[in-house]
């Protein structure tokens, strides 16, 4: 009689990483429908975890930095269970630590190597891994993104698909039945600390919203959810929806904020959009995991080549390759930012 085996994949990443690993999850799991998995996530990604609404699949939440209490839990379990394979996507250095203890499960990881001769792990560590691939951010020639690089991880597999999402939870906007679910809709997010950076405040928000009216029906925007110190109150020309208490603000506006927008809510936003724009991040991630049409706002402030080689590895990272996916760096003058929109905009 054949036993399961026990798979754990570690991904305490941020939301925005987690989105890069959904393609090699989807083999792992695909591929061990008859074992269990363990994934542990991030508190900062625990909302999404209804991207892995499996049978088989047990999740379990820890910090983004794990705590001593939360290493020495997951090396007690690594002790008392029998465990198969360990997928290391997300390359911190305590789990690259673990295969000198623990030398019957073979370990899958993902690497770095980075100016300066940086390694994690180093060579020496290495060579207890059983299968790795090495995000290289050393060299400043096109590379492969860590999308690719971590299904090439997983390619032995024999089910190779990129990721689709099952058994989504439903849209909360149903439950409040005075309001009618928006269509024909551009989404954007608004970074308060880029908007800062580039000198953006309320008034070039409305330039920006009066230029994508011209393209498409509808707005639907959110904002960070931590503590907005502007404290803008967008009540006076825009419709205001807030997910977190039920408020529900109507004007005449073609413009709703959709506040405090979190995990499969969030999704469902992003997913039904014509087309999303937002600074690269969490929400651009989101957004081509099904290859949605992207506007990418890539900010980037260059004052050294440290700088420049920064951006241009996060660039190569993290750039998906599909039709639907546009890319500009904004300028500080918004105009002419919005002149560089507007080739993208065209195709909504």
């Amino acid at each position: 009689m054949l036993h399961s085996k026990n798979i754990i994949i570690f991904k305490n990443d941020a939301v925005g990483d987690l989105s890069q690993s959904l393609n090699a999850i989807n083999n792992i799991i695909n591929h061990n429908k008859n074992n269990n998995i363990t994934i542990y996530l991030s508190e900062r990604s625990k909302d999404f975890s209804f991207f892995f609404n499996f049978n088989n699949v047990r999740i379990k939440i820890v910090k983004y930095d794990l705590t001593i209490v939360q290493k020495i839990k997951i090396f007690l379990f690594l002790t008392t269970n029998s465990i198969d394979s360990i997928y290391i996507l997300t390359p911190k250095n305590f789990y690259f630590y673990l295969p000198l203890f623990f030398k019957k499960i073979k370990f899958f990881a993902l690497c770095i190597n980075s100016t300066k001769g940086y390694k994690r792990p180093s060579k020496f560590f290495r060579k207890f891994l059983y299968c790795y691939e090495v995000n290289d951010r050393e060299t400043l020639n096109k590379r492969k993104s860590t999308m690719e690089l971590q299904k090439d991880l997983t390619k032995d597999l024999n089910y190779n698909k990129k990721f689709t999402l099952k058994n989504l939870p439903k849209f909360n906007l149903q439950d409040l039945k005075k309001i009618e679910i928006i269509d024909n809709y551009i989404y954007f997010h608004l970074k308060i600390s880029n908007f800062k950076k580039l000198g953006w405040g309320y008034y070039e928000l409305k330039i920006l919203f009066d230029e994508f009216l011209k393209f498409n029906k509808n707005i639907i925007f959110t904002r960070d959810i931590e503590k907005n110190n502007e404290d803008i109150d967008f009540k006076k020309d825009f419709n205001v929806i807030n997910f977190s208490n039920g408020e529900v603000i109507l004007n005449k506006s073609r413009i709703f904020l959709y506040d405090n927008l979190v995990g499969s809510d969030l999704y469902h936003i992003i997913n039904n959009a014509d087309k999303v724009i937002a600074f690269h991040g969490m929400m651009t991630n989101l957004a081509t995991i099904e290859n949605n049409p992207v506007l990418d706002l890539f900010y980037c402030e260059i004052n050294s080549i440290s700088d420049f080689r920064r951006y241009k590895n996060a660039l190569y990272e993290f750039k998906p390759k599909y039709n639907g996916y546009d890319f500009i760096v904004p300028s500080k003058n918004i105009q002419k930012t919005i002149r560089k929109m507007r080739f993208s905009l065209k195709k909504t």
